[in-house]
Order: C-alpha cells, then sequence, then structure tokens
C-alpha cells in the first residue's frame, strides 16, 4: 500500500510565527481534521526541549495546530512521558514546570501540559500487540485512554536509534519508565558511588534484584527485569546507564510500543515531522546551539508514522548527499532497523506518494 504524505518547505529563518502558518497549511492540505471529533481528548505529542538546549522546536511553531483543534472543538493537552535519566523532564513536576518555561502550556499555547505517565512515570497501561519481541507493552496511562494523538517530531539524530522522529517520538515518548526500560533492555543498570543507602530501591525492586551493603546497593544483572523501579525512587541520581549503546533489538522495540501507544486510534492520528534545525544528537542533550548535519527542509506530515519518518530519512538523505549515518559521522546507527521493523508489524509502509504543498 502507497501511503500519502504531504512536504511543505520551510527553515528556521523563517521564524517561528510563519514556521506555524506553514504547519496549519500542511494540517489543512491532508484534510488531517478528519482525524479528529469534536470532544475528543487529543494527546498533542510533543518533546518540550532538555533545560540549556537551544535547538529544540519551539512551541509557537506548533501554534496554528493547537489553533486547527480547538477550531474542531476537541480538547488538546500537550504532553510528554517522564526520562530515564536524571534532569529537569524526570519527573512530572519538573516536567510541567520547564514545559511552561518553554512555552509548551496555557501561557504559551492555550492548552493544559499534563504527563500521561504520573508523577514518577510508573501510571501506565499494558497494551497486548502481536510483536516479535513482545506480546504486550507497557504505554502511559492517559495515552491510552486519550481518543485521539496528533504527534510532533523534530526530526534529529540520535545516539542510540539513530533517528528521532514520529516512530521513536510514540514508542519512546509514549511509553511509560517500565516501557522505556524494556526498550534499553540491553542497557544493564549500575548503581554510582553517590548511593546514599536510604533502602528505596531494595523496597520497590518487584525482582528481588538489588542488594545493599556496608559502601552501597548493588542490581544482580541476572536477576534485573529492566522494571526501572529503581530510576523511578531513587531521589540521588545514583542509578546510571551507558546511553551510547546502539543495537537493532532498541530499534526493533521502539517500534513495536508505537504499535503499542495507537493501538485502537486507527484513523485518529496524524503525524508531522519538522526537519528544521537537524542536529546530530536529540532534543534530550542540554547543549546550546547545537551544530546542524543538513539545511532546513521543512515540515513532513502524513496519517502513516512509518510513511512520514521514511520519507523525512529520504528527504535529510538527499539533502544531504549521504546516507543517514555517514551524516551522523557513525556507521553503527543505522535507522532503517525501525523503519522496516514498524513496517513488518502492520504500523505502517514504507512506500509513499509524496505531495508537495505551496
Amino acid at each position: 500500500m502507497t501511503s500519502k504524505v504531504y512536504l511543505i518547505e520551510a527553515a528556521a529563518g523563517d521564524g517561528e510565527k510563519t514556521i506555524s502558518e506553514k504547519a496549519r497549511r500542511l494540517f489543512k492540505a491532508g484534510d488531517f481534521a478528519d482525524c479528529y471529533e469534536e470532544n475528543d481528548f487529543t494527546a498533542v505529542k510533543v518533546h518540550v526541549g532538555e533545560d540549556g538546549n537551544t535547538t529544540y522546536l519551539k512551541a509557537p511553531c506548533i501554534q496554528g495546530l493547537v489553533d486547527e483543534l480547538l477550531a474542531l472543538e476537541t480538547k488538546p493537552f500537550v504532553t510528554d512521558t517522564s526520562t530515564l535519566y536524571t534532569g529537569r523532564r524526570h519527573n512530572a513536576i519538573d516536567h510541567t514546570i520547564l514545559a511552561e518555561e518553554h512555552g509548551f502550556g496555557l501561557d504559551g499555547l492555550g492548552i493544559p501540559f499534563i504527563a500521561p505517565d504520573g508523577l514518577f512515570g510508573t501510571a501506565e497501561t499494558a497494551v497486548e500487540i502481536d510483536g516479535e519481541l513482545d506480546k504486550e507493552v507497557s504505554i502511559a496511562y492517559d495515552i491510552v485512554r486519550c481518543q485521539s494523538i496528533l504527534s510532533v517530531a523534530h526530526f534529529t539524530g540520535h545516539c542510540a536509534a539513530g533517528v528521532g522522529a514520529t516512530i521513536k517520538t510514540l514508542g519512546m515518548g509514549c511509553a511509560s519508565r517500565k516501557g522505556k526500560m524494556r526498550q534499553h533492555a540491553s542497557l544493564k543498570p549500575s548503581v554510582k558511588d553517590n548511593c546514599t543507602r536510604c533502602g528505596e530501591c531494595f523496597s520497590h525492586c518487584p525482582a528481588d534484584a538489588i542488594a545493599i551493603d556496608d559502601v552501597k546497593a548493588h542490581i544482580d544483572q541476572d536477576k534485573c527485569i529492566g522494571c526501572a523501579e529503581c530510576v523511578a525512587v531513587c531521589r540521588f541520581d545514583a542509578v546510571s546507564y551507558d546511553w551510547q549503546q546502539e543495537n537493532e533489538i532498541l530499534q526493533k522495540s521502539v517500534a513495536e510500543h508505537a504499535l503499542g501507544a495507537l493501538k485502537g486510534k486507527k484513523g485518529r492520528a496524524a503525524f508531522f515531522n519538522f526537519v528544521i534545525s537537524v542536529t546530530r544528537d536529540c532534543d534530550c542533550f542540554d547543549d546550546a546551539d547545537m551544530p546542524t548535519m543538513v539545511d532546513d527542509i521543512g515540515i513532513v506530515a502524513s496519517t502513516d508514522p512509518v510513511a512520514v519518518d521514511k520519507a523525512s530519512v529520504d528527504l535529510v538523505e538527499s539533502r544531504g548527499a549521504k546516507e543517514l549515518p555517514k551524516l551522523l559521522e557513525n556507521d553503527r546507527l543505522d535507522a532503517r532497523h525501525q523503519i522496516e521493523h514498524a513496517e513488518k508489524i502492520g504500523l505502517g509502509s514504507t512506500s509513499y506518494e509524496l505531495a508537495e504543498v505551496t
């Protein structure tokens, strides 16, 4: 099956207001209003940008999309889940404050920011899927219960998945903390020397994988099930992971969690990739003015999450005159794993027809 993908040229230099209007024009050209119904609780899935990052997609750039949802009389809310790593997006309180500071809330967009996975990222629902790796995945509670989704992804490189676009925005960005750890199951946690021996991780570990000696807590790697409870309850940033490890299994797991995030929402979601300020690293990095790897291309949108990512990768490779791993300067990072697996499990199609909007 060939999916329709829409493209409108845009660049950071256009300014936020113009980018917003172009996104709105794309929304209308693709008839994406058909995905939404009056009184829908509509999740506007974004990345609010890490504290200190300056190349994330700015909130005013999506004002036009939000206004379209409001005109349709849906009940839209900006949303994103808590991160595994410690920072200002690690829990719902700090995440919400950062979102407001970056304009992703009532004062900025006119709709609230709501963390769909609860205070600590553990509010979740087990969703049954027909995956290769998993038969059920852990998805944020309110993502499962909302009626529709407008996914807004800032297309970037990613240190583990190769690319951060729609599939990753849905798979990793809509998963609970347990779901995220399932995706990172090949990454084994360890306890750092700043452990206070408070015992919180020990008392919350469901696998009895943690012991505490006279120095610090220790995690039995053979017993660990990757549930992320130790990360969730540790208040001292004493659990660490090797985030640089990349593998095909992680990308496949991301795709399967994306399938879970969209279950029950067939025809009720639209996916926008902003291929602007395309940095090698994702917006989770707290660096300012990260260098880009290609010139700005525009906004790409579809009702097919696989097609929109495939088209975006093709556009970036064409603009950069190199394959994505070369542009990322890391031959280990091949984003085709997530795209091909997503197609295999029925998330969408890599066959697409590109329609340019003026």
